[in-house]
């Protein structure tokens, strides 16, 4: 059936996500069984996770590197906990049909809940998009889940690189918070953050949102936009959200629900492709001259610890509030009102 093991090697580790067969992970000659689903997630998240631990020893401080790691893992954690909840609840439209367990549209009978939730969570978390489920047809907090884990900046962990340079801006604009609320100079690496630094970290949290929710209420404005939704209502919304937050973030999956292959679609998440990519690619390249040009101050007694517990919990914090502050309405309307509906028995 083609050379599939070798474009498997290059979906996964480099996180490209198109599979060789349309039905991508979830084709039987992609993904045979349990124990290549682990493998193939596994190769999604190696070289992101690895590379909080090279971070570590380029900058001379191993902790720094699991400080990180740490903060991506929790992240990841509590969204495959909520999807895999979420999944197992059920809907229950259909268990008043008198079919119990859990919720199984879309997903492939031979990996169940816990394998499917598994790869959805870590191709999302990580900028890959291959896909062993059909993502559409996850319950509403479940789909939201996978979606919160790309409009988080693909943070946990990222892409091949990029998921760490924009956990370093989360940890620069942390940083900089922390210094304010205690009165000191905020540091980092022992280089001083400033104004510029700051502009950057900033640009690089929030372009991919920034862009994500003006093209969406472009689409929910205009005919090119909601004629191509086949599901009306909250979830078309979603669909149409998922969309913009795939192609901006370098993800690659999709609520299938949309038929995105239309010239509005084509024109506009190619847009949101080139801005969402390059800017805080670029932002990050001047963040990273400014700060190497910046003289090393030793650490002294004021400097914020950025190793320890307490830090790791504050990173956390910054980036969901970021995330809550900057999505809240867009998710309030499209997959929390969903569930409720669904929960509503409507």
């Amino acid at each position: 059936m083609g050379p599939v093991a070798s474009q498997e090697a290059i979906k996964l580790l480099g996180t490209n996500g198109g599979g060789f067969f349309s039905a991508n992970s979830s084709h039987p000659y992609e993904n045979p069984n349990p124990l290549t689903n682990f493998v193939e997630a596994f190769l999604i998240i190696l070289i992101p996770a690895a590379l909080t631990y090279t971070f570590g020893k380029m900058v001379g401080d191993t902790r720094q590197g699991w400080a990180i790691y740490i903060v991506m893992l929790v992240i990841l954690i509590i969204f495959l906990g909520v999807q895999y909840y979420s999944q197992i609840r059920g809907d229950p439209l259909i268990t008043n049909m008198g079919v119990s367990g859990p919720y199984m549209e879309g997903m492939e009978s031979r990996f169940g809940v816990g394998e499917s939730v598994l790869f959805s969570t870590v191709t999302t978390g990580v900028a890959c998009g291959a896909v062993n489920t059909a993502m559409d047809s996850l319950t509403p907090i479940g789909g939201m889940s996978s979606m919160l884990l790309i409009l988080l900046s693909e943070v946990a962990f990222g892409g091949v690189g990029s998921g760490l340079y924009t956990m370093l801006a989360f940890v620069v604009i942390a940083v900089f918070i922390a210094g304010l609320m205690i009165g000191r100079t905020p540091e980092y690496l022992g280089k001083k953050i400033e104004v510029r630094e700051m502009w950057m970290a900033i640009i690089t949290a929030l372009t991919s949102g920034i862009v994500i929710l003006i093209l969406t209420s472009i689409a929910l404005v205009t005919k090119s936009g909601t004629s191509a939704i086949l599901n009306p209502g909250a979830h078309g919304l979603s669909e149409i959200l998922y969309a913009f937050a795939s192609t901006a973030n370098n993800n690659g999956s999709a609520f299938a629900g949309l038929s995105a292959n239309t010239l509005f679609y084509n024109l506009t998440t190619g847009f949101a492709m080139l801005i969402g990519r390059y800017i805080p690619a670029i932002a990050v390249l001047v963040m990273a001259g400014s700060l190497a040009t910046k003289k090393y101050t030793p650490p002294n007694v004021g400097t914020l610890p950025t190793h320890k517990p307490a830090f790791v919990i504050w990173l956390f914090a910054v980036i969901i509030i970021v995330g809550a502050l900057t999505f809240f309405a867009a998710l309030s309307m499209g997959p929390v009102v969903e569930n409720i509906i669904m929960w509503g028995g409507i």
